[in-house]
């Protein structure tokens, strides 16, 4: 009707690639601090509050407080929940100070907004998943010494599989019960299921490695990993085709266009305008002239006779990495974002009564150690942090299962 409003809100695209960011992050397993990090060191600003603050990253404006829902983790926003009335504010008698008291659930007021969804339910889903895990890790820490941090400092998933074992009777997590054992929360909090057995995390922990090096090694996935390098090249082959061919045939009108204004000219027919086309001209073509410089001559595809003992130092590399002391913090955190889950099934008949089945991507847990020269690699650094240097450049593996 032509009435002005004001106040809606809009997605702010450079936002909503940060928070982009730091849920895939965390998702993959980087501590909360450690994002902080790489966000301050790439410069990217922080939220502040009003103008106040000094605009930095830090550990808190990402974890935040999950009751309150503060925190770039817990804000439902994101995925496309507004939420009101979280909190009241009284005065303090003493100081005159406003102090904030949370509202019982009963009382938010919660209003769907899609258009302002940046994160999908899945990632938001699997992120709380993992807050819930380091949840539960300290608070069985803290049942056994009161000094032990507070939920809302934890920093790192304590363990190399928290968060991601689930119980194959009744789909629940399998947490920390004791300093050394794994058990179904949901048999141990609620009752609602049956299994009580429990098995040594160390017991798990070595299973899933052992079984991930033993299983990766079985000849069908060395086919499988030569058959997709292969894939993988020819892909790479096709683009880099595709790239220069529209290159060329952009550079090739430019230089068709160019001529066509040289002849005009030469035949006696001028206007000023035509040297001001001739300049852009002449700069589009020394532009595509570098950029095709610049485009990598595509290669015949050949097979490195060496591709599978590169293979398999790849997966030997991989146990290297989580052992050693410079890099298993973040390779344990890396391998754990590229795992789905672990399903534990109590089986008498299996060893220490457990089956344990893993659901993940080959190709990108081949990413954690692997190099595409055939050299011997390890975990290392970059100045973007942590990195995964691959062997194959894509993922294109299909979600497999591995009974370990």
């Amino acid at each position: 009707d032509g009435t002005w409003t004001t106040g809606d809100r809009v997605i702010n695209p450079t936002e909503a690639a940060i928070v982009e960011r730091i849920f895939t992050e965390y998702d993959r397993g980087r501590s909360a601090r450690a994002i902080a990090i790489g966000l301050n060191r790439d410069g990217i600003l922080a939220p502040r509050a009003g103008g106040r603050g000094k605009g930095t990253w830090s550990f808190s404006t990402i974890s935040g407080n999950w009751k309150r829902g503060t925190g770039i983790l817990n804000n439902e926003l994101y995925v496309g929940k507004l939420v009101w009335n979280r909190q009241r504010f009284i005065k303090d008698p003493d100081n005159g100070k406003r102090q904030a008291r949370p509202n019982p659930p009963s009382d938010w007021i919660t209003e769907h907004v899609p258009t302002l969804r940046i994160i999908s339910d899945s990632l938001w889903s699997r992120v709380k998943a993992r807050q819930g895990a380091i949840r539960d890790d300290i608070l069985v820490e803290r049942g056994q010494n009161p000094a032990a941090p507070k939920t809302e400092r934890a920093r790192r998933a304590r363990y190399l599989l928290s968060g991601l074992l689930q119980c194959g009777c009744c789909g629940s997590g399998y947490s920390m019960i004791s300093n050394t054992r794994y058990g179904c929360s949901a048999a141990r909090n609620s009752g609602t299921c049956q299994n009580r057995k429990t098995v040594q995390r160390s017991v798990v922990e070595e299973r899933v490695l052992s079984g991930l090096k033993t299983t990766l090694m079985h000849p069908d996935m060395i086919r499988e990993f030569i058959a997709e390098f292969q894939r993988e090249m020819q892909q790479q082959r096709l683009s880099t085709l595709s790239a220069r061919a529209g290159v060329e045939h952009e550079l090739d009108r430019v230089t068709k266009e160019i001529n066509n204004i040289i002849t005009a000219i030469a035949q006696g027919m001028f206007h000023p305008s035509m040297k001001a086309r001739m300049d852009g001209l002449e700069t589009d073509k020394a532009r595509l002239a570098t950029q095709l410089t610049d485009l990598p001559e595509p290669e015949p595809i050949t097979l490195h006779p060496g591709l599978a003992d590169t293979y398999a130092r790849t997966i030997a590399d991989l146990v290297t990495a989580l052992n050693a002391d410079d890099t298993r913090e973040e390779a344990a955190d890396i391998l754990r974002g590229l795992i789905e889950k672990i399903v534990l099934l109590p089986d008498a008949a299996a060893p220490n009564g457990h089956a344990i089945e893993l659901y993940g991507e080959l190709g990108a847990i081949l990413t954690l150690c692997g190099t595409g020269d055939g050299t011997n690699a390890k975990a290392r650094r970059s100045s973007a942090g942590f990195r995964q240097v691959t062997m194959v450049a894509g993922t294109g593996f299909e979600p497999v299962t591995f009974r370990l």
